[in-house]
């Protein structure tokens, strides 16, 4: 018979913590609100210590420490111990506590709020009272028909609750179509893994040991999820393994839940250990043949060599065998400043196997791989409160099989295994997990287990991190007025949005050009960077609003520098009016030439001498540049005619106008309605009639 023990056995942090708290000196009588775990043993152990479990903090005396347990309390029963001045000592499971928080920041935030779990469970309770018990409880793989009609949706999933189950409800939340739907994955990384070991390990034994408690969540999980795979007997103690028919080549794998305690893990091992045949997890090919090698060396396998001799090629050591090993000079070192005089004959050295015999006879081993190993547990003593590290990805660990979904990343911090739970590498849980093979992340420890030799770390939380120092930054920076420099991403029919320092801006289609154009892509281009002016900025609303034309020079000034009062261009009519045309001085910017200065002589309709796109002769009388009006006469640019080149106007006698009100002569309707603007009177007409007079 062979006996597979999974790697996690016994007490989670959670649990392992909120025993610690309930056990300790306070000086008063000590209190739980509600059993402190699901594991009646312990729960009885705490009672002979004088920890006793309460349905309510009315059941307190006063003077006395209430605990809350690790699976957290109602928010009114905290509340009502605090008005009856009961100690309180708050052991919730962290990873409990981080689905509280985010339940009551997005419950405030006005989303509708979803948990996926037991409905009865005294965490699912806990968390339901964060948003007033309105959390619709999802506790199959259907979307209840609250949450079909919800505006946002907030999905969280109790800590013990299946990962595979959540995985499939999380997905059709996803495809369901909901307005906006955020997921978060708040299963405990501890409970993953343990639910992991257990499907990978009952899909090749024949029976499998569950230990823990029958009230016990996670565990009852465990135990479903091997029963999938093989015969799955749930164990409490060493007396019920009496009752299991064994078979001489049985293979028997164990698990046990989160709140299993030592002590029957314990005696499960050693009846199993006492009764049976025990085979190690991990099984080396190595044996002894005739000359004292297999050939088949195991790799990876740690052994102390002698050194035989050392040259610049590297090190010739025995290891206990007749055919010699080799260290090559690159592998000999870790900084790789090899020397051969630092390795004299007979200087024990470990080493890493790197192969089996290469085709010279000769095996290759390894001293650099040992000392990265040294160096990297002298790092894990650096990164116990939180310090950052880096650490490359060895290998994906799936999850499900059948859906190739990955349930984390593992890598080597020397003697340690480093975990890195799916959804701890980035903000978003991440379900393709190969690109990261052979990346280098950047993490934080979550958990270290000397004892184990296994850590869980995070790259997520320096994510988080520095992305709420960039928003600070960000939003501290980008004031209305400032001047950023930004990337155009996309256009779209109002405006284009433009990524500044990772955040998208909107440059509304009014803010982008001071002339009229067809398409913004004639003015900003995907893909290239401009300056804008920040013109708002929200930050509740999470909108910044960008203006690019406020940065180039207005049509107008333009045309005032090109062309100031006194010059003279040539330029096309753009439109007619009855009062005068419209002449553009530069794209976007038009000037008047009054009727009364179109010609140098007289002109009743000035569409009888101009037409829309007719090139005409200007010169710039005045400029008013508050109202942005630009004064323009054609007459300017004329010849003065001679008076006797002035033509008689139809229909009327050669007697100046001015001599005709001395003469006191009737004014006919024609001279009556041109004189109704006396701007339309050449002025050398007016010299002339005072030459007359003279």
């Amino acid at each position: 018979m062979k006996i597979y023990r999974s790697a996690h056995l016994g007490f989670c942090y959670g649990v392992r913590r909120s025993v610690a708290l309930a056990e300790k000196d306070y000086g008063a009588p000590v209190y739980t609100y509600g059993e402190l775990i699901h594991n009646s043993r312990i729960v009885s152990a705490l009672e002979c210590k004088g920890v006793y479990a309460v349905g309510s903090p009315d059941e307190v005396p006063e003077g006395s420490v209430l605990v809350i347990r690790s699976h957290g309390a109602p928010v009114e029963k905290i509340a009502e111990a605090e008005k009856r001045g009961l100690r309180i000592v708050d052991a919730t499971c962290p990873f409990v506590g981080r689905t509280r928080k985010i339940v009551a920041e997005k419950f405030a935030a006005g989303y509708t709020i979803a948990v996926f779990g037991k409905r009865d469970h005294p965490e699912v309770a806990g968390i339901n009272s964060i948003c007033g018990y309105n959390a619709v409880i999802v506790d199959g793989e259907t979307i209840p028909e609250a949450l079909l009609t919800a505006e946002k949706v907030c999905l969280v999933a109790q800590t013990t609750a299946s990962a595979k189950k959540f995985a499939n409800i999380a997905e059709k939340f996803t495809k369901e179509g909901l307005k906006t739907v955020e997921i978060f994955d708040t299963i405990c990384y501890t409970t993953q893994e343990r639910q992991r070991e257990a499907d990978l390990m009952s899909r090749f034994c024949d029976k499998m040991l569950v230990i823990g408690d029958a009230k016990s969540s996670n565990t009852l999980k465990l135990k479903e999820i091997c029963e999938r795979n093989c015969a799955a007997y749930l164990i409490c103690s060493a007396e019920e393994l009496k009752e299991i028919k064994f078979n001489a080549d049985d293979k028997i794998g164990i698990v046990a839940g989160a709140s299993a305690p030592e002590e029957s893990i314990t005696e499960v091992l050693q009846y199993m250990d006492n009764n049976y045949t025990e085979a190690t997890n991990e099984e080396f090919l190595q044996a002894v043949d005739a000359d004292g090698t297999s050939g088949k060396l195991s790799s990876g396998k740690k052994m102390t060599v002698k050194v035989i001799s050392a040259d610049d090629k590297g090190i010739i050591v025995n290891f206990g065998a007749k055919a010699d090993g080799f260290i090559s000079a690159e592998e000999a070192t870790l900084d790789g400043t090899y020397n051969p005089a630092d390795y004299p004959k007979d200087t024990e050295l470990e080493v890493k196997c790197l192969g089996n015999k290469t085709e010279d006879g000769v095996y290759r081993f390894s001293k650099k791989a040992i000392d990265e190993i040294k160096e990297g547990d002298k790092v894990v003593d650096t990164i116990r409160n939180g310090e950052e590290f880096e650490l490359k990805v060895d290998r994906a660990v799936e999850r499900d099989a059948a859906k190739k979904k990955g349930g984390g990343l593992l890598g080597k911090l020397g003697t340690y295994t480093v975990f890195i739970p799916a959804s701890q590498i980035k903000e978003r849980y991440v379900s393709d997990l190969k690109p990261y093979v052979g990346k280098t992340l950047r993490l934080v420890s979550l958990e270290i287990n000397d004892e184990s030799k296994r850590i869980v770390a995070s790259q997520k939380v320096i994510l988080v991190r520095e992305r709420k120092e960039k928003e600070e930054i960000f939003w501290a920076n980008v004031v209305p007025g400032v001047i950023v420099s930004g990337k155009v991403k996309s256009i779209s029919k109002f405006g284009a949005f433009v990524s500044v320092d990772g955040y998208d801006c909107l440059v509304h289609i009014g803010d982008v050009s001071w002339v009229k154009f067809k398409s913004i892509e004639d003015i900003l281009k995907v893909g290239k960077k401009y300056d804008f002016v920040v013109l708002k900025a929200d930050r509740e609303k999470g909108k910044v609003s960008l203006g690019y034309k406020q940065l180039q020079k207005h049509p107008f000034d333009v045309a005032i520098e090109n062309h100031p009062v006194g010059s003279v261009f040539t330029g096309k009519v753009t439109s007619i009016m009855p009062f005068g045309a419209f002449v553009e001085v530069e794209p976007g910017v038009e000037g008047l030439v009054h009727v009364s200065e179109a010609s140098n002589t007289y002109v009743k309709n000035i569409s009888d001498i101009y037409k829309v796109g007719d090139e005409v002769e200007v010169k710039v009388l005045a400029v008013d540049s508050e109202n942005k009006r630009i004064t323009l006469s054609a007459k300017a640019c004329m010849p003065e005619l001679a008076p006797e080149e002035k033509p008689a106007r139809a229909g009327r006698d050669s007697k100046p106008r001015a001599q005709k009100r001395r003469d006191g002569e009737q004014r006919d309707s024609a001279d009556a309605e041109w004189s109704e603007d006396a701007g339309n009177n050449p002025f050398a007409d007016l010299l002339k009639d005072l030459e007359v007079k003279k």
